[in-house]
């Protein structure tokens, strides 16, 4: 998506924009593996959602042909991926699929990491007597048990 800016200089370009650039120059030799680190670290919340958007593109389009390795502190973003490594001092800690890592909030806590919004809800909502789901959500399915939930009164 970065046909209209081909004779900008990359100086001006956005940091989103340059970070598309980056990504499609590295696609152009056809990698078996993509890893980005802190990707979407120094992006405002805009940025941030084009970057993660862009990604989960290329991942549905090349399937099995590109394995995306993101490297993150943002617990939004690895709670949308397939699978969550958590290193701890360069050690393995945890890994499983976001259901299986962040449903262990105490856990994730110790390693000084944040637990997902829809995770730190529904621990507030038990506390308030509200009966949640038990199974993993991300904050989209929690946004949509939160409305039929509503909705229903």
């Amino acid at each position: 998506h970065m046909d209209a800016f081909a004779d900008r200089e990359p100086a001006r370009l956005s940091g989103g924009q340059k970070q598309r650039v980056a990504i499609a120059s590295v696609l152009a030799i056809e990698p078996k593996v993509l890893i980005l680190d802190e990707a979407t670290s120094m992006l405002d919340p805009k940025g941030r959602r084009e970057m993660i958007a862009v990604v989960r593109e290329l991942k549905a389009e090349l399937g099995d042909e590109l394995t995306v390795l993101s490297i993150t502190h943002d617990i939004e973003e690895a709670a949308s991926a397939d699978r969550v490594v958590v290193m701890n001092d360069g050690v393995l800690a945890e890994n499983g699929t976001p259901a299986e890592i962040f449903t262990g909030a105490d856990q994730l806590r110790a390693f000084g990491l944040n637990v997902p919004f829809a995770e730190m809800l529904k621990a507030k909502l038990t506390e308030r007597g509200v009966v949640v789901p038990t199974t993993y959500q991300t904050t989209e399915s929690m946004v949509d048990w939160l409305w039929q939930s509503i909705s229903k009164k």
